[in-house]
């Protein structure tokens, strides 16, 4: 019995052995729970030769795959897109088998957008519409940032953007720097706004952008008003905070205080009055802030007598 026992480990020691070195030696994110409903992408490289791409391309497609392509600054990426979460491990041992020895897995957030839409129509009720992957929107009014709207949106087909207790969005035309149109106002029975915008220009990307710019849940905060509140961080420059409902609501810029990315700064007035935070932990799972309030040795820092501590795990919808 001692002997089967012992055989048995180390057959499972070889299997485990065997699959390890079937997957490609370098693997940039987590092997997802096979019992996640999420589908991811895998990405197997971003290249700034467009010659390479098009070899990985049809590396990719030799092994039965079917590879999608989309821009990054001045490189392209090529990645594999849909993957059921009990199927990437099978993903990735096709790629290993295809010759890549490396590869990037992220949710494949199908569906939504991240973007920030600042209207340029004159007369406009609204002067910006913005979208994050958690699939939330904020619309903020003309009227100096007094009115501002939060909830949750979803794309039921190509160019039509249904903003819940809102209204819907049609859009015309799109591009990289713009996008044109329509407007239908849920409470105005068909009305149509026919707008045109400028998508604001993102930060530079980074896996520390792509953990932090999300929707997340104060669980726990020194302060106990904010405990519930959600905390829209994108990669636009805007810090929300905002009660479920989108009644309560505290809307800001933020940007990093240096190349370290350890501290973010954030203003509600367009910086001229700011404060500064240390981010102590950040992972998929939480976010962890220190916000001391004030400092009082530079100037233009807002003295908010504050020394808040959050925690914080992020809204998935």
């Amino acid at each position: 019995m001692r002997r089967l026992f012992l055989f048995s480990c180390l057959l499972l020691i070889s299997v485990y052995c065997f699959g390890q070195q079937n997957l490609p030696a370098k693997i940039t994110g987590n092997i997802p729970d096979r019992n996640s409903l999420k589908e991811y992408q895998i990405q197997v490289g971003a290249y700034k030769l467009q010659k390479n791409a098009d070899d990985a391309i049809l590396l990719l497609k030799k092994n039965a795959l079917n590879p999608v392509t989309e821009k990054y600054l001045d490189f392209t990426r090529v990645m594999i897109k849909g993957i059921p979460a009990n199927q990437v491990v099978n993903y990735l041992a096709i790629i290993k088998q295809a010759g890549f020895n490396e590869a990037l897995i992220r949710e494949d957030h199908a569906g939504t957008i991240s973007e920030k839409w600042e209207i340029r129509s004159p007369d406009s009720a609204f002067s910006s519409f913005e979208f994050n992957h958690n699939r939330h929107y904020i619309a903020v009014g003309n009227d100096n940032r007094e009115t501002v709207l939060f909830g949750e949106y979803s794309i039921p087909q190509k160019d039509v953007i249904d903003l819940d207790k809102l209204g819907t969005v049609h859009i015309q035309n799109s591009s990289n720097t713009g996008v044109d149109f329509s407007f239908f106002p849920i409470d105005e029975g068909g009305k149509e706004i026919r707008l045109s915008a400028a998508k604001a220009e993102a930060m530079a990307g980074s896996p520390k952008m792509d953990l932090l710019c999300r929707t997340w849940k104060v669980v726990y905060c020194t302060d106990e008003d904010a405990i519930g509140l959600y905390v829209l961080i994108s990669n636009s420059g805007t810090y929300f905070f905002t009660e479920v409902d989108g009644i309560a609501n505290r809307l800001s810029s933020w940007r990093w205080f240096n190349e370290d990315m350890e501290e973010f700064e954030y203003s509600h007035d367009e910086w001229v009055h700011y404060g500064r935070a240390e981010i102590l932990n950040l992972t998929v799972d939480s976010l962890e802030i220190f916000d001391p309030g004030y400092f009082s040795y530079t100037r233009g820092y807002s003295r908010g007598n504050g020394n808040d501590y959050y925690e914080l795990v992020p809204v998935d919808n």
